[in-house]
C-alpha cells in the first residue's frame, strides 16, 4: 500500500487532525512530556524581457505567500481603469470617482481603501496584472478556484502540492495558516502542514504527548499502513515542537487577516525552512450592497497587506493575491456585481513592480465579462522560477511561458 506520510497528515492533521494541529489553540498540555521527534503575454508592456531576462534571475532563497480572495473579486472596482468613459457608463452606479483612486498610471487607479497598496506601488512593491483567467471560465466558485489551485483540469493535486513533491522532506516546507489544507497545497506524497494563528499544542490529556512518542518509535516490523501513520504523526509532532515556541506570545484572532500575515511573518523571522505559506481572506461574493462591503475587504486586505511587507523588509519575500474570477461589468439590481470571468492579480513585496500584461478592452468584452489576456498559469510559472527557484515546466504541464514578475 502505497500511502506518503505528508498526504496522510493532511487527513489526520487537518480533517481528523484539526483537534491536534489547526485547531489546537490554548496553552500547551504537553510542555513537561518531554521532547518529540523531531495565452498569455509573456512580458510586461513596454518590456520584452522573457522570465530568464530578469536581473538577478531566479532565486533559490525566496518565500512565496498566497493569499486567496475567496468569493470572486471585483477586479474592476480594485484596479479602476479611471480614464475611461466606458467605465463610467457601464458601471452606472458603482462606478468609483477617479478622483477618490489612487493613480497607478497608464488610466488606472487603486480602489480608495488601498492606501497602503498606493504606498507599495510608490515604492516599486507592488505590480498588476491584468486580465487574468483561463479558457473556458464557467463562473462556478467551486469548479474556478479548482482550476486555479491544481493550476489544471485534474484536480488530483495543486501547483504548490506538485512542487512539494519534488521539493525536500522538511514538514515545514509549505505551511497553511488557517483550518485545513486547500487544494493547492496537496500534492501526491506530499502537503502542506497546517497552522492556526496564536498559540497551540497537542489538545487534551496530557498523557496524549506520550502515547503518540511511543507510536511513532521506530519499529521495522510495521504494516505499510501502521508505519504511515507513524511518520505523519512524527511530523505532526515535529510542526508543533518547532512551531509552538514561535506563536506562543501572540494573542491573535485567527480570523482577521492581518494577525494571519504577523504569524506567516513570525514564522519567517524565525528562520523556519518553509518556502510557501498560504492563507486566505473570504467574503467576496459581493452580489447586493457590494460599495460598502468591497471597500471593508479591501481596506483589511490592505492593512493587512501594508504591515505585513513592511515588516519582512528587504527579505525576498513575494506575496500573490488572487480570486477566482472577476465580477461582471454591468451592476445588478441589488446594488451588486455578478460572478464575472477574467479578473487581476495582485504582487507584492519583493516584486518587479508595475503593470503587467494587457489589460481586456472595455469595448471587447466576452458575454459582459472581461476577456482574459492573461494565462494564470503564466503567473504562477514566473513565480515557480522567479521565488521558488525551479522551472516551471517541473510543476506545470503544457503552461505558456512565465511572465517576468521578480
Amino acid at each position: 500500500m502505497s500511502i506518503s506520510r505528508r498526504r496522510f497528515l493532511q487527513g489526520f492533521g487537518a480533517t481528523a487532525g484539526s483537534a491536534a494541529l489547526a485547531a489546537c489553540a490554548g496553552p500547551s498540555a504537553s510542555d513537561d512530556a518531554g521532547p518529540g521527534p523531531t495565452s498569455a503575454s509573456p512580458t510586461a508592456p513596454g518590456t520584452t524581457e522573457p522570465a530568464g531576462a530578469n536581473p538577478g534571475g531566479s532565486s533559490t532563497d525566496g518565500t512565496l505567500v498566497v493569499i486567496t480572495l475567496a468569493g470572486g473579486n471585483d477586479a474592476l472596482n480594485t484596479v479602476v481603469p479611471v480614464s475611461s468613459d466606458l467605465y463610467r457608463s457601464l458601471r452606472g452606479p458603482l462606478a468609483l470617482d477617479p478622483g477618490t483612486t489612487h493613480d497607478i498610471g497608464e488610466g488606472f487607479g487603486l480602489h480608495p481603501a488601498l492606501v497602503r497598496s498606493k504606498a507599495l506601488w510608490d515604492g516599486g512593491q507592488l505590480a498588476v496584472v491584468h486580465g487574468v483567467g483561463f479558457d473556458g471560465l464557467d463562473r462556478s466558485h467551486f469548479h474556478c478556484m479548482d482550476v486555479w489551485q491544481a493550476a489544471g483540469t485534474s484536480f488530483a493535486t495543486g501547483w504548490i502540492g506538485r512542487w512539494l513533491d519534488t521539493s525536500g522532506t522538511d514538514p515545514l516546507d509549505a505551511v497553511v495558516v488557517g483550518r485545513g489544507v486547500p487544494l493547492l497545497a496537496r500534492g501526491e506524497r506530499r502537503s502542506a502542514a497546517v497552522v492556526p494563528t496564536g498559540p497551540f499544542a497537542l489538545p487534551g490529556d496530557p498523557n496524549l504527548r506520550r502515547h503518540l512518542t511511543e507510536l511513532v518509535a521506530a519499529d521495522g516490523s510495521r504494516a505499510p499502513l501502521s508505519a504511515a501513520v507513524a511518520r505523519s504523526t512524527a511530523d505532526l509532532l515535529a510542526v508543533v515542537d518547532t512551531v509552538s515556541p514561535v506563536v506562543a506570545d501572540s494573542t491573535a484572532d485567527g480570523s482577521d487577516l492581518t494577525a494571519r500575515l504577523a504569524t506567516v511573518a513570525s514564522l519567517i523571522e524565525a528562520d523556519l525552512p518553509t518556502r510557501v505559506f498560504a492563507t486566505e481572506l473570504d467574503g467576496f461574493d459581493t452580489h447586493a450592497a457590494q460599495p460598502a462591503q468591497h471597500e471593508a475587504l479591501l481596506a483589511e486586505l490592505d492593512t493587512a497587506l501594508g504591515a505585513f511587507v513592511g515588516r519582512m523588509g528587504d527579505r525576498p519575500v513575494t506575496v500573490l493575491v488572487y480570486s477566482e474570477f472577476g465580477r461582471r461589468v454591468a451592476p445588478n439590481a441589488s446594488d451588486g456585481t455578478d460572478h464575472g470571468q477574467a479578473g487581476t492579480i495582485l504582487l507584492a513585496g519583493h516584486v518587479r513592480g508595475g503593470h503587467h500584461g494587457d489589460p481586456p478592452p472595455l469595448d471587447g468584452l466576452l458575454e459582459g465579462d472581461l476577456a482574459t489576456t492573461v494565462d494564470y498559469r503564466s503567473v504562477y510559472g514566473g513565480l515557480l522560477e522567479g521565488v521558488l527557484g525551479v522551472p516551471a515546466t517541473d510543476v506545470l504541464d503544457g503552461a505558456p511561458a512565465p511572465l517576468a514578475l521578480i
